[in-house]
């Protein structure tokens, strides 16, 4: 009989699609354990996930579907970028204490935008020694993070690949205590996110695995900071590759930027039953990126066609004061009246691009 594996991850309906090659690279990667995948999500159903269960039957591993209610958290959970971090993402601050089943006395972390490249029974099994998580360690994490981590007494934590005790947490935390240290990680960082909130809470109690064999980011501040070759000698012997994104929201089926193990991912992807779906919607994203860049060109355009005018009006005006004898503060009247126009033209149309914006991520 095979060791059982519990492991959790987060996706929703409309993200299931990209989420399917994280699953199936666990699942064949993993076939040394009978793998018990939690999946946490805010809408989906059973008949949803049909592709999946029918290849976790096929390899002997078992899905369970937990429902995450996202009205109780917004009272709770601030977000930073609404289109980068759904709210269901740290649906892990309910997870130890109202999703999991009692039976689950420890669980390892993924993200839908993972890539598993070999067994992650070592680190499962991986003796905490009294901690309360492990994880990969620090060294692949921003700069800027660990010095966050630092500076407020927290440890740095790396959520993709992280094991968690889940007994020893309940022994010891409550679900209260667990939010109260999210609100001050808000007061502190402006917003809620699990990696400095568990820095926070369990400082001191967290196990290092070393990064190059554990995990990897794959984004674009990753290969300006460590190089090519770097990723590349870690993609030989890490557990797990995260294509993590930045601002730009890459990722390898929108690939703004080409990284290394986007490779990999497509050759995973080659069997998955939404491959035609990666190809549709990347081409969606493109068309939608070029459409803001010429929205943004046209308002350059209008912009200096508003700003010429105004110069124009403003020597018009001077002329008329000089040949006609207008009194000046009828021309400043005008003058007003046409910065006052400019400015609620450019307003309007900020908020015109910004509903697009909003109307075109839904």
């Amino acid at each position: 009989m095979k060791p059982r594996m519990n492991v959790y991850i987060t996706t929703s309906k409309k993200n299931l699609k990209y989420a399917y090659v994280a699953i199936k690279s666990l699942f064949e990667k993993n076939t040394d354990s009978e793998v018990y995948l939690y999946i946490v999500s805010e809408d989906l159903e059973e008949n949803d996930v049909i592709n999946e269960r029918n290849l976790a039957g096929e390899l002997g591993h078992r899905i369970i579907i937990l429902h995450f209610d996202e009205k109780v958290a917004e009272k709770q959970i601030i977000l930073g970028d609404k289109n980068h971090w759904p709210l269901a993402t740290l649906a892990c601050y309910w997870l130890f204490h109202d999703l999991l089943p009692n039976d689950v006395e420890r669980i390892i972390m993924l993200e839908s935008d993972v890539l598993v490249m070999g067994s992650l029974r070592e680190m499962y099994d991986a003796d905490m020694h009294g901690c309360y998580a492990a994880c990969p360690g620090p060294e692949h994490k921003p700069v800027r993070h660990r010095e966050l981590m630092k500076k407020y007494g927290g440890d740095t934590l790396t959520f993709v690949g992280s094991v968690y005790d889940v007994e020893k947490i309940r022994n010891d935390f409550t679900l209260q205590d667990i939010l109260k240290v999210n609100a001050e990680a808000n007061k502190k960082f402006g917003f809620s996110q699990q990696e400095l909130t568990f820095g926070l809470l369990f400082a001191g109690k967290i196990k290092y695995f070393p990064g190059k064999e554990s995990c990897i980011e794959e984004n674009s501040q990753a290969i300006k900071e460590w190089g090519y070759d770097y990723i590349v000698q870690c993609e030989k012997q890490c557990k797990l590759l995260h294509f993590s994104s930045r601002s730009d929201h890459g990722k390898p089926w929108n690939p703004v930027s080409i990284m290394p193990g986007y490779y990999f991912w497509w050759q995973e992807a080659k069997d998955s039953p939404y491959y035609k779906q990666y190809f549709e919607e990347q081409w969606i994203l493109y068309d939608r990126v070029v459409l803001e860049k010429k929205q943004i060109e046209k308002n350059i355009s209008y912009r200096n066609i508003l700003l010429i005018t105004i110069v124009i009006g403003v020597l018009l005006m001077c002329a008329s004061v000089i040949l006609f004898k207008l009194p000046i503060y009828s021309i400043l009247i005008v003058y007003s009246a046409l910065i006052l126009a400019f400015c609620i033209t450019i307003l309007l149309r900020q908020v015109s691009i910004l509903w697009s914006r909003k109307k075109g991520h839904r």
